[in-house]
């Protein structure tokens, strides 16, 4: 059926839904590229490029050094009832220059809200709790779950929380992966082969243990959390829409 609720592919375009930005603009800063597509109607980039850069300066270098993109992208609507997320890691991805081990932050609705089941497991449980604890307005209702977000509850779940998550998973990969096997592609492939059937309760489990260890450490040293950082004459001057982040 034409209009089944599936996310399109292209035969003539190997590549993944996330990779396709609509005229993305890329944004050089401090040794990273940062490439933001433009946000639809009633979206926004809760995290501005600085934002990121400052949060990415944070982290161990090592941890890092083979990650040098984030893209910033807006999904369609059947991308987001079919795949709803806060961010990901494309291990590899090809964002026009860019490639390699990228981030992806995803653009959310202005004050948006969700519905998730009463009946949940106990990891929906604690992702609920993490979101209150974000700042999402969590209302529990007869038969659901009701959570209304703002703007600042949406960056402080995608920068303090997404963003080292997804950095975790690579630092995952890495030591398990591409440190062992160093210049021998054979146990390279071998390797890969073993780290992506792995549960994947047990690669969050390290993701989530790694953001918040990395949280933690920077509000003891009162590096976090910081005041959005929003510098609307350079955004223009590198070709960023303010509207984007909404700011004015």
């Amino acid at each position: 059926m034409a209009n089944r609720l599936v996310i399109p592919e292209s035969w003539n375009d190997p590549r993944v839904y996330w990779e396709k930005l609509r005229d993305p603009v890329t944004v050089e800063r401090d040794g990273f590229t940062i490439v933001v597509e433009p946000c639809s109607p009633g979206f926004v980039h809760a995290a501005t490029v600085d934002d990121v850069v400052r949060v990415l300066g944070l982290i161990p270098h090592d941890d890092i050094s083979r990650i040098r993109a984030v893209a910033l992208r807006q999904p369609t609507r059947k991308q987001r009832i079919l795949a709803c997320v806060w961010g990901r890691l494309a291990y590899f991805a090809e964002l026009g220059t860019a490639e390699g081990p990228t981030i992806i932050l995803e653009a959310q609705p202005v004050d948006g809200s969700v519905t998730w089941p009463r009946s949940m497991t106990p990891d929906v449980a604690e992702e609920l709790e993490r979101l209150r604890t974000d700042g999402h307005k969590v209302t529990g209702q007869r038969r659901h779950w009701r959570i209304d977000s703002t703007l600042a509850s949406v960056r402080t779940t995608q920068l303090f929380r997404t963003l080292p998550h997804e950095v975790g998973h690579y630092v995952q990969y890495d030591r398990e992966v591409r440190q062992q096997a160093g210049d021998d592609a054979g146990t390279l492939m071998r390797l890969q082969d073993v780290y992506f059937t792995k549960p994947s309760r047990e690669k969050e489990d390290f993701a989530h243990r790694y953001a918040r260890e990395f949280f933690e450490k920077m509000i003891d040293q009162r590096r976090v959390p910081f005041d959005r950082l929003v510098h609307v004459p350079r955004m223009k001057r590198v070709g960023l829409d303010p509207e984007w982040f909404a700011a004015s």
